[in-house]
C-alpha cells in the first residue's frame, strides 16, 4: 500500500515527510485506492462514509463525530476548496472539491480526490502560519487557514480579470467577453457556496470551545474566522460588481446594435435618392432635359448634390 503523504510534526514546529506512517502525525490520501480505503477501515476503524463521501465532488461541508468499539473518537470535517478547472488565455475556470479532515486521538487524516496546492505549502513549511503551529490539532487550523486564504487569492484573481474586462469591454470581441462573464459567474457561484458552508464549520468550531484551554489555538481559530468573513465579503462584492458589469455589457451591445441599425437606415435613405430620380427619368413619357445630350451627367450631379445634402442633414440631426 502506498500512502501519498506521511508527515511528522517536529519539536521545532516544522513538518517533515516520514516513511514511518505509524508514528506520523498526519496522513494524507489522494484519491485513495480500495487497498488504502480498506487500511483506513480495518486498521483505524474509520467509518467507510467518512472516506468515500469525500470522493463525491458534489459533497457539501459537514462535521460528524464517531466513536469506534475501542473507544477511539473520530471527528470528521468536510470542507470545500477551490481548484483551477480550466486555464484559458485571459481567464480561469474554477471548481470546488471536498476535502475530508479526520481527527483521531493520535493522528490526523486528510482525504481528497486530488492533493490541493495549499496542502503542499503546509507540509513543505511554506505556510505563512508556520511560526504559529504547535502540536496536535493546530495542523487542522493551519489547513483551514490556508484553504480560506486560497479562496481570497482566487477571488482577487477574478477581480483582476473583471477589471481588465472593464478596460476592454468596448474593443473586446463579443464572444470572448460573453464566455468570460459566464466563467466568472460560475466561479462565484462555486466560491459563494464553498466559503459560506465552510464558514458554518468554522463558527461551529468556535462555538464548541474545542480550543478553550489553548490560547494559541483559540487565537488562530479567531484569525481564521476573520479571514473567512473577509472571503465572504469579497465574494459578495464580486457578485455585485459582475452583475453590474453584465448590465453594462448588455447596454454596450444594445448601443452598438442601435448604432449599426442607425447607420444602415441612414445609408438606405441616401441610396434611395438616386434610385428615385433614376426611376422618374426612366419612364416612357416626356420629361425635362430628356433630349439633352448632357441629361445623364445632369441627373448624376443632381443625385450627388441631393445625397450630400441629405448626409449633411442626417449628420446635423445626429442620425448618422
Amino acid at each position: 500500500m502506498k500512502i501519498v503523504i506521511a508527515i511528522q510534526l517536529n519539536e521545532n514546529r516544522t513538518y517533515t515527510k516520514t516513511d514511518n506512517w505509524e508514528r506520523a502525525k498526519w496522513l494524507h490520501f489522494s484519491n485513495p485506492s480500495p487497498e488504502e480505503i480498506y487500511f483506513l477501515k480495518k486498521e483505524h476503524e474509520i467509518p467507510s462514509d467518512f472516506i468515500i463521501d469525500v470522493l463525491d465532488r458534489y459533497e457539501v461541508p459537514r462535521q460528524e463525530l464517531y466513536q469506534n468499539e475501542k473507544g477511539e473518537k473520530f471527528h470528521l470535517l468536510i470542507v470545500l476548496y477551490s481548484k483551477v478547472k480550466k486555464q484559458l488565455e485571459n481567464y480561469r475556470e474554477y471548481q470546488t472539491l471536498p476535502l475530508a479532515i479526520i481527527v483521531s486521538d493520535n493522528q490526523i487524516f486528510t482525504i481528497s480526490s486530488e492533493t490541493p496546492l495549499f496542502l503542499k505549502d503546509i507540509y513543505e513549511n511554506k505556510s505563512k502560519l508556520h511560526s504559529n503551529i504547535l502540536r496536535g490539532n493546530h495542523i487542522v487550523l493551519d489547513i483551514l487557514w490556508e484553504l480560506t486564504h486560497s479562496f481570497i487569492l482566487d477571488i482577487a484573481e477574478i477581480d483582476h480579470t473583471r477589471e481588465e474586462m472593464e478596460k476592454n469591454i468596448v474593443s473586446t470581441t463579443k464572444n470572448e467577453a460573453f464566455y468570460q462573464l459566464i466563467a466568472i459567474h460560475k466561479n462565484l457561484v462555486y466560491f459563494n457556496t464553498g466559503i459560506s458552508k465552510n464558514h458554518i464549520i468554522i463558527r461551529s468550531l468556535i462555538e464548541s470551545d474545542i480550543y478553550s484551554d489553548d490560547v494559541n489555538g483559540k487565537s488562530l481559530l479567531h484569525d481564521i474566522k476573520i479571514l473567512s468573513n473577509q472571503a465572504e465579503v469579497m465574494v459578495h462584492e464580486a457578485n455585485q460588481m459582475i452583475d453590474q458589469l453584465s448590465e453594462v455589457f448588455s447596454s454596450v451591445i444594445a448601443n452598438n446594435l442601435n448604432n449599426i441599425m442607425k447607420f444602415l437606415t441612414s445609408l438606405t435613405i441616401v441610396l434611395t435618392i438616386p434610385t428615385i430620380i433614376g426611376a422618374f427619368w426612366g419612364m416612357n413619357v416626356g420629361l425635362p432635359i430628356d433630349r439633352s445630350p448632357f441629361a445623364f451627367i445632369i441627373l448624376v450631379i443632381i443625385s450627388i448634390l441631393l445625397s450630400i445634402g441629405t448626409i449633411y442633414w442626417l449628420k446635423k440631426k445626429d442620425y448618422l
